[in-house]
């Protein structure tokens, strides 16, 4: 019989389609000739080392200290995207974003926001999986140092960091790279994510992901793997296949906050999950995301800040997009018991 389940985060209802469910290992695709490895550098790639003319300047860079900006000799650079979705530019009035009411419909505002590209690597054809761990650092120690430089304009409200691995799930540049969108309003899902997080505070005085860890770590069958400061699991009341969560032990409710030193920890927790799907799912698209406090919102004791991965694995239908609710053919014990098989590292390399 299927099985009904609720994300506590959101509210939302999954149902996990026991009678249609399939085994974790026929998500893996069969077997496919080799193609062709991608070479290191593409001519006309706009995010390859020498094609920095192709891009707007950098806003952040770590680079050799020999190099100059919007030169070769960079590890990681920031861009702005050369085709944004929202525009940081002066708005008559000062304000990009002021509706006199929540019922105000039909009305349009500046599209005032951020839009930026983070690209990880010089090297065309390397993925995130196929960094070192100290290189991966470097990425995510680049997400908190541009969340510190945007929360200096209060207009900006959120910012959301994500990543579209290949072209089915969103990629339209085959150079691997992060995207960084800053909304002068809080999105309703993460909305939703604070309002019940703080229900939930102020009824059982703790954070409620807090809590879903500890459950987690006592049952220990949906996680997928961990190390002193991180754990990768698949929740509860998955959405969909495979979907996984990495979360902080200890709380912090965003980057800004997080201990020093979280970006070498959290590095071979998240590569060695992108290994583990890799390997054993035939390198599938995936959306990874982190969810994280308002800005300007110094430390809240009642949201967690996450990661949250979900590989394309299966088509989201008419019922997803009509009510929400989600149908997931792989139960999520068994999904992380495969994914535990034959560990792939999570040491340094």
């Amino acid at each position: 019989m299927p099985i009904l389940r609720q994300e506590p985060l959101t509210g939302e209802w999954v149902i996990i389609a026991t009678e249609r469910a399939r085994r974790p290992e026929t998500f893996a695709p069969p077997k496919k000739e080799k193609k062709e490895p991608l070479p290191a550098r593409v001519e006309n790639c706009p995010f390859c080392i020498g094609n920095e003319h192709m891009t707007p300047p950098e806003v952040l860079a770590y680079r050799d200290k020999t190099s100059s900006p919007d030169t070769p000799g960079w590890q990681l650079r920031v861009i702005p995207n050369k085709f944004p979705a929202l525009e940081q530019k002066n708005v008559q009035g000062g304000t990009a974003f002021d509706p006199a009411s929540k019922w105000n419909f039909l009305e349009s505002f500046p599209g005032y926001g951020v839009h930026e590209v983070i690209i990880e690597t010089p090297d065309h054809n390397r993925h995130l999986a196929d960094l070192k761990n100290s290189e991966l650092a470097l990425v995510l120690r680049s997400f908190k140092e541009r969340l510190i430089a945007l929360a200096k304009d209060q207009r900006l409200k959120y910012v959301q960091i994500f990543r579209n691995h290949l072209r089915e799930a969103g990629a339209s540049i085959e150079h691997p790279h992060f995207q960084l969108l800053a909304f002068p309003f809080i999105p309703p899902l993460l909305e939703t994510e604070y309002r019940r997080s703080k229900e939930y505070y102020e009824e059982e005085k703790r954070c409620l992901i807090c809590n879903i860890l500890e459950k987690e770590k006592k049952i220990k069958e949906r996680i997928v793997l961990e190390n002193d400061s991180f754990i990768a699991f698949i929740p509860f009341a998955a959405p969909l296949p495979f979907t996984t969560w990495i979360v902080p032990r200890e709380h912090a409710s965003s980057l800004e906050v997080t201990k020093d030193g979280w970006e070498e920890e959290l590095a071979p927790v998240l590569r060695g999950f992108l290994e583990r799907i890799s390997q054993k799912l035939g390198d599938p698209p995936y959306n990874l995301y982190l969810h994280l406090a308002p800005l300007q919102s110094d430390s809240l004791p009642y949201y967690h800040w996450h990661i949250e991965i979900i590989p394309k694995l299966t088509i989201v239908a008419g019922l997803e997009m009509a009510t929400g609710t989600f149908i997931n053919v792989s139960k999520p014990e068994e999904a992380a018991q495969f994914l535990r098989k034959q560990e792939a590292s999570v040491g340094n390399h």
